[in-house]
């Protein structure tokens, strides 16, 4: 079967587009109802009349309440009438993250999207009032309406009459080989989709393995691998800025004498750039002027130390602010630079989770201080519209029409509600009219449209913007690219493994050493977490390693468009450098316990600079979601982000 752009892709909906439970224990865990005999005790004949009954159900053929009758009897009085519905109403655990502006890009471009699911009438009724993903599927399809249930050939037929076309021309995702198999029986194109794994990255690269979206679809930047495998309990943080603590380790003492003035801030809620200002203004200098050596997040309570450039005099320290405060203050003799830390130390308080769930946390925990943290770079290096990369290639290569229209445009992908007639007055060439429209944090937008409305050319309204923001652009295309030879050493499981050939990371002194073949000693070190692998974060004078390591960095490059001299004909190369693959934790400690807000998960650590505390809690819970509004300053472009 040849492989060319599916005119219609086709989702199942649990394990796809919504998060579903996956068994009865799970679904009795979700409706905290308790069977009146263990449930791992049921047979291998029970669980047959379980699915029969399901499969009754979603076939339209049995009305939902002598569904839960025979169910009681299925299961042998472990469950009431009232339970089994209890169970069954709670089935359904929320949308997958990302599915639904996935599901509007992909229709945007042209393709149909549709879905094909076993369901029943009182699910479907449900997903119909709480999903906003399935309020995204245009054409919809129930196995209780067509009274037919895959993998039945007759309910993939059913769709084909139904959609209008045939299989060659459809892509279906499902989560179940039985129900795959079926539709390439049909002559369907079919890909699994791992439920256990955020779905969205997995959709996307489907449709991309297919020629889809190709005019959009440069691959997913973020990691979707983990070390632990883990999928539950999952969570929610930054509930409130308390629940998220963020401390800078500093690299050394104050010098107690020199030009600059060292202080130590505490602040709430408050992103980086607001922070500089509100500073700047206290003590009379010019934001750019302040050195810090790492951003840290906005939605949390974090301290840090930044430094101001006064020669003369001895400023008052003490101001008034709600969300700031000055902790102490000292001489130095130099600027505080970026990465200039021994790292950060966190302390965040998970919610939304069921404290019984610490046991199983904690070997996650105990299995990430043997073996190490998978270095990924997390979402807010690539932005809200994690597109920051894809700007970056196009900085590279000096297409700057096409960063214009990516940077102000809707370019097909989802951006925060209040951007949404800006970016549309700019599709339209509206220059002038998307200025007012802009966010207060959407400088880099502001300031182009402001520029192109006057008449400037595009090259010159991005150049406009200065270095930093275009260096700090590419620097999201590197981490796109390291996180793909990431991924690809997880999937490989050698993320602890030296290859012959690469370039290991000695985390004592930050040396980079070349494996050479028999290279006894690294690979102890390594087993023991004082060595790693390193990934690339690509550039002109990259130290590259030999052999498969090679081989996999080099398609890694390429599947971001980008190759050996990509970097040197940039405006703005960046030199290339070495990133271990994974970092230590340190003084990991976890615990669970109530306040006034209800129960959490706290879980403490140190990480060094540049790793990402949202890695870590992904390896912990699974899929955590954070209730802080998105930041709209910047992530630092050395990788020094507190998170």
């Amino acid at each position: 079967m040849t492989r060319r752009q599916p005119k219609v892709l086709c989702l199942d909906l649990g394990g796809v587009v919504v998060r579903i439970c996956r068994s009865w224990h799970e679904g009795c865990g979700a409706a905290s109802v308790v069977p009146r005999e263990p449930l791992h005790t049921i047979d291998e004949s029970t669980l047959r009349a379980i699915s029969e009954c399901s499969d009754v159900l979603q076939s339209g053929a049995l009305p939902f309440d002598e569904y839960t009758v025979r169910m009681v009897e299925v299961l042998g009085g472990r469950l009431s009438a009232e339970e089994v519905a209890r169970v069954h109403d709670t089935w359904i655990l929320g949308d997958y993250d990302g599915v639904r502006d996935l599901l509007h890009r992909i229709t945007a471009s042209g393709i149909k999207v549709a879905c094909l699911s076993n369901t029943n009438a009182r699910h479907w009724e449900q997903m119909t009032r709480t999903s906003e993903a399935f309020a995204a599927i245009p054409h919809r399809f129930a196995s209780h309406d067509l009274g037919l249930v895959k993998p039945a050939p007759g309910i993939y037929e059913a769709f084909e009459r139904a959609i209008g076309c045939t299989g060659e021309d459809i892509l279906f995702l499902d989560d179940l080989e039985e129900n795959i198999a079926a539709a390439k029986g049909c002559g369907w194109h079919a890909v699994r989709i791992d439920p256990h794994r955020p779905t969205a990255p997995q959709i996307e690269a489907a449709l991309a393995s297919f020629g889809a979206m190709r005019a959009t679809d440069i691959p997913s930047p973020l990691s979707v691998e983990t070390l632990t495998g883990a999928t539950a309990p999952g969570g929610r943080i930054k509930v409130r800025p308390s629940d998220f603590l963020v401390d800078e380790i500093p690299l050394g003492d104050p010098t107690g004498e020199g030009e600059h003035l060292l202080i130590g801030i505490h602040k709430v809620d408050m992103p980086h750039d607001e922070l500089l200002r509100i500073i700047a203004h206290h003590f009379g200098v010019d934001p750019a002027t302040i050195g810090y050596a790492g951003i840290k997040d906005r939605r949390a309570t974090t301290r840090q130390t930044l430094s101001v450039n006064l020669p003369r005099g001895e400023p008052s320290t003490a101001f008034t602010h709600d969300r700031v405060a000055i902790l102490w203050s000292a001489r130095h003799g130099s600027k505080l630079r970026k990465g200039q830390l021994i790292g950060n130390r966190f302390a965040i308080r998970v919610r939304e989770v069921d404290p019984l769930k610490v046991p199983t946390i904690l070997v996650r925990l105990r299995r990430l201080e043997r073996e190490g943290v998978p270095n990924a770079f997390g979402p807010q290096r690539f932005g809200n519209r994690l597109n920051n990369h894809r700007l970056g290639l196009l900085a590279l290569e000096e297409r700057w029409e096409d960063f214009v229209a990516e940077l102000t445009g809707t370019s097909n992908l989802p951006c925060p509600p209040h951007q949404i007639a800006a970016r549309e007055a700019c599709d339209a060439g509206h220059w002038d009219k998307s200025v007012p429209l802009w966010g207060a944090g959407d400088i880099a937008e502001r300031k182009v449209a402001l520029a192109l409305s006057r008449g400037t050319k595009p090259a010159r309204a991005i150049k406009a913007l200065g270095g930093e923001p275009l260096r700090f652009f590419i620097s999201a295309l590197q981490s796109a690219t390291f996180n793909r030879v990431l991924d690809e050493r997880l999937r490989a499981g050698t993320l602890a493994t030296l290859l012959d050939g690469e370039i290991a990371f000695r985390h004592s002194n930050g040396q980079c050493l070349k494996v050479e073949e028999g290279a006894s000693e690294l690979i102890e070190g390594a087993k023991r977490l004082e060595l790693s692998p390193t990934g690339p974060l690509p550039g002109a004078r990259l130290l590259e390693p030999t052999g498969v390591a090679l081989e996999m960095e080099r398609a890694a490059a390429a599947a971001f468009g980008v190759d050996s001299t990509t970097f040197e004909r940039a405006p703005f190369p960046p030199s290339g450098s070495r990133r271990p693959l994974r970092i230590p934790i340190a003084n990991a400690s976890l615990e669970a316990g109530t306040d006034e807000h209800g129960g959490y998960i706290k879980v403490a650590f140190d990480l060094p600079p540049g790793a990402f505390a949202t890695t870590v809690l992904t390896e912990l819970f699974g899929e955590v979601r954070s209730a802080g509004a998105p930041a709209t300053d910047p992530p630092s472009t050395d990788g020094r982000e507190g998170l």
